[in-house]
């Protein structure tokens, strides 16, 4: 029954957006607007094949290059630095559509998938940097965990697996640990379920879960490198990408303490300025999770905005400089153009 559900709600959501399409809706709602593209990764499909990586965090190259072509048509494509002057000087047209299109992570795939496409294309673009992980062969958390999941459902161990992933979650989570460590071994999503429970926990009971995890199945992270190093960054600089703040560790704003936010902040942004590239003053809420004070603490260390995750728009005046929304991309719900251009309309459109 779900899965008959899942396909009616995809047919529609099809059908709507081709007749949408077919009107030209996004060149008339978008009119005097700014729509803020937010990517992550940039894969092909042998590599979507060959991960654990999650449906809301990629495009494939294949749709991100008719996205871009689609993009250049239609709008104005601004870098992020010339829509803060655009903000600044008052110089908005109304009758324009622009675009701004980010990357949070800096992922190793931006620069060998997209950025050849922009390039090639002439595109602006600016990447979040969460500047420990540059130049490292370290993974962000939610991939080793899922990383870890993958290789556990492994057919021959599946039961063995169960015990040892309930054993260990038990420990953490209590009784709705262990129920859903039964569903992690047979159901992907429920690696979405159990990293959304973790979003909530310090860093260090996080490790410790990865930690345990790795010794009951016998599994260790890659090592390979899966972000982008100084070298590469330097030579995006130079071919039209800019760069903007994505914290120091990628610890979520709201779990940690003040003075921890404001040593992100401040330690990212020198690291950022010091690297000899297109430094932009925009922050990246980590997962986007802020608040009002640490929105204030943004612009107390001198960033002149920041991005959230919050689906929309913004227009000639932003509701909220250091909160400003943008349209997340990925593939399920933008792998055809008439699908993209309904999401950037806002139209049946999820969260991220």
């Amino acid at each position: 029954m779900g899965s008959s559900i899942s396909r009616l709600k995809s047919a529609t959501r099809t059908s709507i957006a081709w007749a949408a399409h077919a009107c030209s809706l996004h060149q008339f709602r978008l009119r005097g607007k700014v729509a803020i593209l937010m990517y992550h990764r940039v894969l092909t499909r042998e590599e979507v094949a060959c991960q654990a990586v999650q449906p809301g965090m990629y495009v494939l190259d294949t749709v991100f290059a008719q996205q871009m072509a689609f993009v250049r048509e239609t709008f104005t494509v601004l870098s992020f630095r010339q829509l803060l002057d655009l903000w600044q000087t008052g110089k908005w047209d109304k009758q324009a559509r622009y675009c701004v299109v980010t990357f949070d992570d800096g992922w190793l795939d931006n620069y060998r998938h997209a950025y050849p496409v922009l390039k090639r294309l002439g595109l602006p673009a600016t990447i979040f940097l969460p500047t420990d992980y540059v130049s490292t062969n370290q993974w962000f958390w939610p991939d080793r965990i899922a990383h870890l999941l993958r290789s556990a459902r492994s057919a021959e161990q599946g039961i063995k697996h169960v015990q040892q992933i309930e054993r260990v979650l038990l420990n953490l989570f209590g009784v709705a640990g262990e129920s859903l460590g039964k569903a992690l071994v047979n159901d992907e999503r429920a690696t979405d379920q159990l990293i959304d429970w973790c979003k909530e926990l310090p860093k260090d009971q996080i490790e410790m879960l990865i930690a345990a995890l790795a010794v009951e199945l016998g599994v260790s992270v890659p090592v390979e490198r899966v972000v982008v190093n100084w070298e590469e960054v330097r030579e995006m600089s130079q071919g039209g990408i800019s760069f903007g703040s994505h914290s120091c560790s990628h610890r979520i704003m709201t779990t940690i303490s003040p003075s921890e936010v404001s040593q992100e902040l401040e330690q990212s942004e020198c690291v950022l300025q010091r690297a000899g590239i297109d430094y932009v003053p925009v922050f990246c809420y980590p997962n986007g999770n802020n608040d009002v004070a640490i929105q204030a603490q943004a612009k107390a260390h001198g960033y002149e905005a920041a991005v959230s995750v919050q689906m929309g728009v913004e227009g000639t005046h932003p509701r909220n400089r250091f909160a400003l929304r943008r349209v997340g991309i990925h593939n399920d719900v933008t792998y055809s153009i008439p699908l993209f251009s309904l999401r950037l309309c806002g139209l049946l459109s999820r969260t991220k």
